[in-house]
């Protein structure tokens, strides 16, 4: 480490930084977690770099600044009064206690410099910013928010209805749940929150972003959105709700034709597709709906895809750094629906879970996808507890279908693509009326599907 004091003169110092010793208990259970569980090895530099990073935005404005060099991370700060600017040159860490060593000095030197700060706050948002170098889906969960996830897995939490997640700089829409708040007032697969109730949510992290968006049912919260095809952002006035979502929704849409959406993975999903499947006996032909389905439980889409496929079939297996991270899932119901075709309806809101059903079915040719490509998440993450009652979502392997396909980044292109109108930003729900041509298009296929098989 290089220590440069710049105010009439420049001097180069070298000194000696402890080991991190003490402080920062925090950063180090997550460092150790990140080393021991993530799905790549993880890079030091760049997690380090990240943690420098949240702990600028944490400080007061122009106390402390961090900026990456050809030489490692920088930080420059005021020093003692007459000492002018303070610059400190980190050579690049090889290992976690490198990393942490650093931190620890760095967070110690914001301490001095603005002791007013809160340590743990100041920790917490390096802790935050550290997870989000890593990956889009990495991310803290304070107390409050781990309670919140492990709420939502239920499916039931007060708040405005969409999964979200952190692409590039913002948080994005992953997909409004129907039937909710956020659906409801229009808002679509890909819009960036840019602000919360007034304050720009660029910087926050994903957890803080979800944990201002939900709250009490009858509060509102003002939520600002960017969408590529606007001059400028707009802001919506959404009025929360308790969000208790039914994950699966049946009609016939024909005689002999059922239609079977499923809007979220949650552990009852499975329950629920058993019970809709069986009250049709044996159709001659299912639209599956997966559009703007976020994901959800990867077990609960195992099982799904598995009411579908016989013959031990693979559903999907993961690819992780660590052996305990490699597994395979394969079909193993009793009594699958099979021997009627499928046509399952895709778009860039279905996602993850939604993913897998549709991959393995298509792969196994069992399934045709009608729709637009999906969003494109294949990565899974662990949530693990952290001794102080807040937890850690973290990146520990990748998913692929069974052809070895993968999905993260890339989507699953449908074999049939026919574009969905787009939405205006108006409150209230479509007219009932209002045509669906990828629901229209995914029928006219099945009924060909029916007719082929028939030998018609």
């Amino acid at each position: 480490m290089e220590v440069l004091a710049n105010d009439r003169t420049d001097v180069l110092i070298h000194i000696d930084v402890p080991g991190p010793t003490v402080g920062l208990k925090l950063a180090a259970e997550v460092a150790s977690h990140v080393e021991s569980s993530y799905v790549t090895l993880p890079d030091f530099a760049q997690f380090r770099l990240g943690a420098l990073r949240g702990l600028e935005k944490g400080m007061p404005e122009g106390t402390f600044a961090v900026a990456p060099t050809d030489q490692g991370a920088a930080i420059t700060y005021r020093g003692p009064p007459g000492g002018g600017n303070i610059r400190v040159l980190f050579s690049p860490p090889t290992t976690r206690g490198e990393a942490l060593r650093d931190l620890v000095f760095a967070h110690s030197v914001a301490r001095e410099v603005a002791p007013a700060v809160d340590a743990a706050k100041l920790e917490q948002a390096m802790v935050e910013s550290a997870l989000g170098a890593l990956d889009s889906y990495s991310s803290f969960l304070d107390r409050d928010a781990y309670k919140e996830m492990q709420v939502g897995i239920s499916g039931t939490f007060g708040g405005v209805g969409m999964e979200v997640t952190r692409r590039d700089e913002w948080v994005r829409v992953v997909a409004p749940i129907e039937g909710t708040p956020a659906h409801r007032a229009g808002i679509q697969s890909g819009d960036i929150i840019a602000s919360i109730n007034g304050a720009s949510a660029k910087d926050l992290s994903l957890a803080e972003v979800v944990k201002r968006l939900r709250g009490k049912p009858g509060t509102k919260v003002t939520v600002g959105l960017m969408r590529e095809e606007w001059a400028a952002p707009r802001e919506l006035e959404i009025v929360r709700e308790r969000i208790q979502v039914q994950s699966v929704q049946t009609r016939e849409l024909e005689r002999a034709i059922g239609y079977l959406r499923i809007r979220t993975f949650q552990e009852k999903t499975p329950e629920d597709v058993e019970t809709a499947l069986g009250g049709w006996g044996r159709p001659d032909g299912l639209i599956l709906d997966l559009r703007n389905n976020p994901g959800g439980l990867l077990s609960s889409a195992v099982e799904v895809a598995e009411k579908f496929l016989d013959g031990n079939k693979l559903v999907v297996y993961t690819q992780g750094r660590i052996s305990n991270q490699n597994m395979r899932f394969s079909a193993h119901a009793k009594t699958p629906h099979t021997g009627f075709p499928i046509v399952i309806l895709v778009n860039g809101g279905s996602a993850s879970a939604s993913e897998i059903v549709a991959g393995a079915l298509q792969d196994w040719g069992v399934a045709t996808l009608v729709g637009n490509k999906t969003f494109g998440k294949g990565s899974v993450q662990t949530i693990i507890p952290l001794s102080d009652g807040a937890g850690l979502r973290l990146t520990t392997a990748r998913y692929f279908t069974p052809k070895g396909r993968s999905i993260d980044g890339s989507g699953l292109e449908p074999e049939v693509v026919v574009a969905q109108p787009p939405e205006s930003l108006v409150p209230g729900p479509a007219p009932a009326s209002a045509p669906d041509p990828q629901l229209q298009e995914a029928l006219v296929r099945l009924k060909a599907l029916i007719a082929a098989k028939a030998g018609r």
